[in-house]
């Protein structure tokens, strides 16, 4: 009797069933030898990263922590600090409902935006209201240092459109060009944010740990000829503007791109590593200011374009006239557009800024603005402003042109001249010296800031940085003798004051010094535990 045939059916099943067995049979050989060769690959990790804030009001320098705010790759600045809100957007802070009359300008960007002490979308805000005398004109000013593109689309559905804007402005091109040191952009780490620390699967974390998946990631990176790229490369960079565009739209919500400006303060910062390697492959040259030139190019080409519904604010044509007018010595020696880092304006390139953005935001008022800018009172109101704040140079030019304005004001002005040119010593010394300042040799730092102090032994700002500057410079011990003449204006001021001092005398080994910096401390302080403990720890090392 002949045996039934199995049919076409489950040969075919037999020989898949076999094919999948030897397959794996193979891997496990495979994954087998590749242990047994020790190889092991670990892959390219990205790396989440948020800045902290920094800035200058005089001497004072300021901090604010940063924070990251998921779902996706963002952060937001400390709230309810002396510069934040209760939200972490820059002061003053703005109801989230808007009243009837009133114009709110959402202001988007990165630090060029969230500025320091006096940023430009508060400097155009407040022209805009002095010039019409009333409070129309409102700021919410949504940016924080190291936002690309990225994270202001993100921050502009979150927090901007709860709010109501009347226009948004875009001020990117910075950060978005930026190589972080991982090589990952932006848009590749939202999902790092948007799952729970421990959320990934057992079998993810398996197939993680198995030396052919890493082979295979092996493979991968060495076929991924765009690493390192860019946070937000050109492209996408291009289609993010694309959609501030179409969201503005949508709404109904004007909306201003900003042409990034180009830096004219040379020498330009060198380009880190990774940025070199990706820029050099890109345009084919490692020479600095040609990668500069060519980069901003391509990123300034991408605002300019046409976008339905979006208008286009020229500040490289803005600042590009500011620094000739700086060359051509309208403003006076003394006085920079740009700070070191030729990326951020200094107060009166901001001012200056202002002064041209503000018809664009308000064309109705742009007859009172100019009337007002014309004006003594606006200018002697700058003057005093600058003045208070240590920048006398800027000062004085803003006390010429209020002079110029008002011949009544001479007077004033010359008064305030004088006392701003007092201070054109101490700034120079004190700028040059800081810790990041353009004086690159430690010793000759201190002995400007040294001076400083000499000349105003009160000045807590100087105190701050000979200490930073010693203890950055790994000099710690060369502190306590510099921070001598010191005269503080306040309880915790002399607190801190001590308190530097100490550290330093510690790491000089002047242990008897020490120990009567620690005992004043706690007649101040008697519950420091902390500084009671380096005082036994002082008397225990110089007991026989």
């Amino acid at each position: 009797m002949d045996r039934p045939s199995c049919g076409p059916g489950r040969a075919l099943l037999k020989r898949l069933l076999l094919a999948v067995v030897m397959t794996a049979l193979v891997l496990a050989a495979l994954e087998g030898a590749l242990r047994l060769a020790g190889f092991r690959h670990e892959p390219r990790q990205k790396v989440l990263w948020k800045p902290t804030v920094a800035g200058f009001i005089g001497t004072e320098e300021f901090y604010i922590q940063t924070d990251f705010a998921p779902p996706g790759y963002i952060w937001v600045s400390q709230p309810n600090t002396p510069y934040t809100d209760r939200y972490g957007f820059r002061r003053p802070e703005v109801p989230v409902e808007k009243q009837p009359g009133q114009f709110r300008v959402a202001f988007l960007g990165g630090s060029t935006t969230q500025g320091g002490y006096r940023p430009y979308p508060e400097r155009v805000i407040r022209l805009l209201n002095a010039a019409t005398g009333g409070t129309r004109y409102e700021m919410l000013n949504v940016g924080c240092s190291s936002y690309s593109t990225h994270q202001s689309l993100i921050a502009l559905e979150r927090w901007v459109w709860p709010r109501h804007p009347d226009l948004v402005i875009v001020y990117h091109g910075w950060n978005d060009q930026i190589v972080q040191a991982d090589g990952f952009s932006d848009h590749e780490k939202d999902a790092l944010l948007s799952l729970a620390p421990g959320s990934r699967p057992s079998w993810a974390v398996r197939v993680q740990n198995m030396r052919l998946a890493q082979g295979v990631g092996r493979l991968l990176q060495a076929v991924d000829r765009s690493w390192p790229r860019p946070r937000v490369p050109v492209d996408r960079f291009r289609s993010n503007l694309d959609e501030f565009a179409e969201r503005c739209r949508k709404r109904g919500t004007r909306l201003m791109i900003f042409v990034r400006p180009e830096s004219r303060r040379y020498p330009l910062p060198a380009y880190e590593a990774g940025a070199l390697e990706h820029f050099s492959r890109a345009y084919k040259t490692t020479n600095t200011l040609e990668l500069y030139k060519a980069i901003h190019a391509d990123y300034s080409a991408a605002q300019r374009e046409p976008r339905e519904g979006a208008e286009v604010f020229d500040a490289w044509a803005v600042v590009n006239r500011l620094y000739e007018r700086q060359q051509a010595g309208e403003f006076g020696p003394g006085v920079e557009i740009w700070q070191n880092d030729s990326i951020h304006l200094r107060p009166l390139g901001e001012e200056l800024l202002a002064q041209e953005l503000a018809p664009a935001i308000a064309p109705e008022a742009a007859e009172a603005v100019k009337t007002f800018v014309q004006s003594g009172r606006y200018w002697s109101f700058l003057a005093g402003e600058f003045l208070n704040e240590r920048l006398p140079h800027e000062a004085v030019y803003c006390a010429r042109r209020a002079k110029e304005a008002d011949p009544a004001l001479t007077a004033a002005m010359d008064e305030l001249t004088r006392r701003a040119e007092k201070d054109f010593e101490f700034v120079a010394l004190f700028e040059e010296g800081r810790w990041g300042g353009t004086d690159p040799a430690f010793e000759s730092k201190l002995r400007k800031l040294s001076k400083c102090l000499g000349m105003r032994p009160a000045d807590h700002g100087v105190l701050v940085q000979i200490f930073r500057t010693c203890l950055y410079s790994n000099r710690p011990e060369m502190a306590a003798d510099a921070l001598a003449g010191y005269r503080p204006a306040s309880a915790p001021h002399r607190y801190e004051w001590l308190n530097m001092r100490l550290q330093s005398l510690l790491a000089g080994n002047r242990l008897q010094e020490a120990e009567g910096v620690a005992v004043e401390m706690l007649n101040m302080n008697p519950r420091e535990a902390q500084v009671r403990g380096v005082l036994d720890q002082i008397r225990a090392r110089r007991t026989p």
